[in-house]
């Protein structure tokens, strides 16, 4: 049996994102990040925020609005020379501050309108969305995938060893998997 915690079935952007407060959507962060040229998504490893980017991008492209998705991580850290800075473009920022100084710069000031993912926030940038680890939600993404692998006790002790990284958490899940 193919193991539901390979990274084809929960890695950024194949679940939606889960928000933690009632009532909270993607639509109406677009809406939010609509006000500003400029905004960011904080939170630690593993709590969500390249899911909720994408998802954000999801939603973007099927409004038919013009937007460009980066992703930077520790090999990746150079923007692409063909990228171009349209007035009415979305650019979605993924691992921004793996990105060297004056990159970073060069979006800040040259793009028209920009989301961030960040692990601390940029200073002078507004928070669009804090993403926070949550027990519960961690326990809803495990039941999105497998309705009664482990019990809730076992879940727990999983989530904690890996310090509320949902990422870390998954992959403990695959190895379990792997071992049955």
């Amino acid at each position: 049996m193919t193991n539901p915690f390979s990274t084809k079935f929960w890695s950024s952007g194949t679940i939606p994102f889960q928000f933690l407060e009632q009532g909270e959507t993607v639509d109406a962060l677009l809406e939010q990040a609509g006000q500003r040229p400029v905004c960011q998504i904080v939170g630690p490893h593993g709590s969500g925020k390249s899911t909720l980017l994408l998802s954000l991008l999801k939603q973007i492209e099927k409004k038919g609005e013009n937007v460009q998705f980066l992703s930077f991580n520790e090999e990746q850290r150079r923007i692409p020379n063909n990228l171009t800075f349209s007035q009415n473009q979305i650019l979605l920022v993924d691992g921004f501050e793996q990105l060297p100084s004056w990159n970073r710069l060069k979006l800040l000031f040259r793009s028209k309108r920009l989301i961030l993912t960040v692990h601390r926030p940029v200073w002078f940038v507004p928070i669009l969305y804090r993403t926070e680890p949550q027990f519960s939600i961690f326990v809803q993404l495990v039941r999105l995938l497998v309705s009664d692998i482990l019990e809730e006790s076992a879940l727990r002790a999983i989530y904690d060893r890996s310090g509320g990284n949902f990422r870390s958490a998954f992959f403990e899940l695959y190895d379990q998997w792997e071992k049955q």
